[in-house]
């Protein structure tokens, strides 16, 4: 099953967090390798600082297409970008302020095409109750993939034509959602008709998504700020 590595960076103070976040992916033969900097568009020093950090970035790592964005368009623009160009099944995001654990990346793709996954996040910890961003409602005892309402963004597998899908059928619908693409379950899941829907009703809209965590496998943030 092909499936392409992408790497989304944006201008922060620590070169060395996202080698260390290329680093932490699983070795594999990855379909394509991609490197995505979101645009800076003030001027003076610190745009100077980020156009140097990202050749250095970009000859360090002479494996990976690096895509730079002239304008600041944050994740969600970039991740559609990628899923356009993209011809592989699945997508491996990471951003460049996290590392993921360690994974056996050929028997988790086995197990996405065994599920039907269509997401598949690696979360920071374990969610404590039903207010948090990721509510668990069912499982693959004894397999560690458990079915989530809410996705993750910050190291995730996506099956790519539904990411597609996913973002063809819920356009932003504030700041936050125009943005970024966990924050559009979020928002459902706040919504006043959410609380009151059935477990039927909620599942249906899981079913655009598919969206499942892994119990073992989380990620963790590097200490460091943006610009």
């Amino acid at each position: 099953m092909s499936i392409d590595l992408v790497v989304a960076g944006a201008i922060i103070k620590n070169e060395d967090m996202i080698q260390n976040a290329i680093y932490s992916v699983p070795k594999y033969d990855y379909n394509n390798r991609y490197i995505l900097f979101d645009g800076y568009e003030d001027e003076g020093f610190f745009k100077d600082l980020y156009e140097a950090y990202k050749i250095y970035i970009s000859k360090k790592n002479p494996s990976f297409n690096v895509i730079q964005f002239d304008k600041n368009i944050y994740f969600r623009k970039m991740l559609e970008h990628i899923c356009h160009k993209s011809t592989a099944k699945y997508l491996f995001v990471i951003q460049d302020d996290v590392i993921v654990d360690n994974m056996n990346l050929d028997e988790i793709l086995k197990d996405m095409n065994g599920y039907d996954i269509k997401w598949l996040s690696f979360i920071h910890k374990q969610p404590t109750d039903d207010t948090h961003w990721f509510e668990y409602f069912d499982d693959t005892y004894p397999n560690k993939y458990v079915y989530t309402h809410g996705v993750s963004e910050r190291v995730f597998i996506a099956d790519r034509e539904n990411l597609l899908n996913v973002l063809a059928t819920n356009p932003p619908s504030n700041k936050l959602t125009t943005k970024f693409i966990d924050t559009i379950y979020h928002t459902e899941r706040n919504k006043k008709q959410w609380k009151q829907s059935s477990y039927d009703e909620k599942l249906q809209y899981w079913n655009q998504w598919r969206a499942f965590t892994h119990y073992d496998i989380l990620h963790k943030h590097q200490v460091g700020k943006r610009i």
